[in-house]
Formats: structure tokens, C-alpha cells, sequence
């Protein structure tokens, strides 16, 4: 339905910014970006909707080539709906005026109902009638979804979208707001540095350094072969080994570097020995973090364990490392 081919891009002439980017996407799909602040994953949707020109390459939209920034008079696909960093809001006019700014006046009983079911949709139905100016951040993020949602776009580009909002509220936006765009058919390209959003929702994932897709699959495949430690780093803590330093474990793996996730280590009677650093309490386990020979390491437990506890690892299961 998307494709990108060959695309290159610099904002100056000496350092290329993008280089040979090309991707596919499915209707109905959803595609995370994913990688290091300034990697590139914002300048890649502002190059899919059309607010930069690209050097060289093509972008076609249902076999549709799209001229991007030089074709149309008003940066932007039609069919596309692009969420930035800053919303773009208008912060004079009310929430309603805002969500309903691009809704068909014919029938207002309809544009109403349409503006009050996406509002709902974010939490935002109580602030119909309030300004953005006095919204905060938050807020403003959600009632931006809700304008990107208004005319039910055909791709949807969402840069951190949930950035600002609460954490207690964030679970449950994310799942309104991402099976409403699985059930209206909706694509979606999904820039974020939090990686349970990748995990848990999209179809495929991107890895991008340096504005380079160093991987792209399914997350549960990258989850479970990272192949470098700069994927590996995204998903949070982990342990590395080496048979140099631990000769001892690699007696039965066939490569000379792992990765272990903290769930991948469990307390043992004998193995590596550890001394605790810190336990961090999550709700469900404790994560903790402690060193051996001047490595550290990362386990998980249903317990909390004290600064200075000496105990053994050993590890169930591991990635293998290039």
C-alpha cells in the first residue's frame, strides 16, 4: 500500500541524514520506528508525509507516486495524517472546534457526534468546550490524536505520541486509540524510543541508526535475535558475556559473545557469583542489579534482595551476539 524506495536526504550538503531508505507497509499494519533520540525516526515521517524534499528515491501510495514536499502547495499527503511533537493545535479555538476543523458542516448533528466519540475515545470529552491554551501537555496530546482520528486517515504518522501523558492513563490510550486504527483499516508509522509500545502493538518493527534500518521484522523475532548490542540495548537492561571472561559458561555454546535478559538468569545454589547493588521494586518482581568480576549483571526476583547479598546465577536461556 506504502512503499518507499531509494530514499536520501541531508539538511546540509556535507552529511547525509537518511541514506538508501526503502520500506514497505501494509494497509491496516503497523510499523515501529524505533532507535536512539536522533537517529533519524522523525525525519523519516516528515519525509513519508511530505514536509521535507528528499534528494533522490520515490514514494508511492497504492501504486500512486507521490511528489512529496515539491508537489503539493500545502506540505502533506490527503489520505495521510501526520501527529508531531508539537500538535498543532490552534490554542485559541475551543477542543470541539479543534478535533472538528477538517469535519464535513453539512450535517452538525453528525460532526458533533463524530468530535464527542473521539474525544471519548482519549479522555477528552469533559474539555469539549476548553482552549488549548490552557490544556496541559498531556491533554494536548490527546486531544491531537483525536484530530488525527477526525477524518479517518488511510496512513497515519504518530511521532511520540504518548509522550506526555500520565502513565496511569497512557496503557489505556494506547490501546483505544490503537485498535481503533486496526479496526478502521488505519496504517500506521510509529517513530518512539518506548520499545513495549513496538513490542506490544506493531506488526513489524525498524530499527534506524544514524538514519539507517539496521533491522527491520517482527519484534518478537528482534526481541529474540538482536544480533548487536545497539538493538539489544533498546529493550532495556541486559548482561553481556564473553568467553574471555566467562570461560566457564561457554563450555556448551558454539559463539564467543551472548546477551541475557534479566528474566534469563535464575538463582542457583552454584554458577556465577554475585554481589548485589540494588534491588528496584517494579509491582510484579524485583529487578535487580548486581556485579561479578567487575561486570554487571542484571537478574529478576520475587523478592527484594539487600546491598551486599551474595548469591549464584546461572542462565536458562541467551542470545547469541555478533
Amino acid at each position: 500500500m506504502l512503499e518507499v524506495k531509494n530514499l536520501f536526504f541531508s539538511y546540509t550538503t556535507d552529511k547525509k541524514i537518511i541514506e538508501s531508505l526503502s520500506f514497505t507497509l501494509k494497509q491496516g499494519n503497523m510499523l515501529a520506528l524505533v532507535g536512539e533520540s536522533g537517529s533519524g525516526k522523525s525525519t523519516i515521517l516528515k519525509l513519508v508525509y511530505g514536509l521535507l524534499e528528499w534528494e533522490s528515491g520515490e514514494v508511492f501510495y497504492k501504486g500512486r507516486k507521490l511528489e512529496g514536499f515539491k508537489g503539493n502547495l500545502v506540505p502533506g499527503e490527503p489520505e495521510f495524517k501526520y501527529l508531531e511533537q508539537d500538535f498543532g493545535l490552534m490554542p485559541y479555538a475551543t477542543v470541539g472546534e479543534n478535533v472538528g476543523k477538517f469535519l464535513s458542516n453539512i450535517d452538525l448533528t453528525e460532526k458533533l457526534n463524530r468530535i464527542m466519540f473521539l474525544l471519548d475515545l482519549v479522555g477528552m470529552a469533559n474539555y469539549i468546550d476548553k482552549k488549548p491554551i490552557s490544556l496541559s501537555g498531556g491533554q494536548k496530546q490527546r486531544v491531537a490524536l483525536a484530530k488525527a482520528l477526525a477524518q479517518t486517515p488511510s496512513v497515519l504518522l504518530l511521532d511520540e505520541p504518548f509522550s506526555q501523558v500520565d502513565t496511569f492513563k497512557k496503557n489505556i490510550l494506547k490501546r483505544a486509540v490503537l485498535d481503533f486504527a486496526k479496526e478502521n483499516n488505519i496504517s500506521i508509522i510509529l517513530a518512539t524510543h518506548e520499545i513495549e509500545d513496538a513490542l506490544a502493538y506493531a506488526d513489524e518493527m525498524m530499527i534506524v541508526k544514524e538514519g539507517k534500518i539496521i533491522r527491520r521484522g517482527n519484534p518478537y523475532q528482534i526481541y529474540r535475535d538482536p544480533q548487536n548490542t545497539y538493538v539489544a540495548n533498546l529493550f532495556g537492561e541486559n548482561t553481556i558475556l564473553t568467553r574471555r571472561d566467562f570461560p566457564e559458561i561457554f563450555e556448551d555454546i558454539e559463539t564467543d559473545k551472548i546477551l541475557v535478559y534479566p528474566h534469563q538468569f535464575i538463582i542457583s545454589q552454584t554458577g556465577i557469583p554475585v554481589k548485589v547493588i540494588r534491588s528496584y521494586f517494579l509491582g510484579s518482581h524485583y529487578l535487580v542489579e548486581s556485579i561479578s568480576q567487575f561486570k554487571r549483571f542484571w537478574f529478576v526476583s520475587d523478592e527484594s534482595f539487600s546491598i551486599g547479598k551474595e548469591c549464584f546465577l546461572q542462565l536458562y536461556e541467551y542470545q547469541k551476539l555478533s
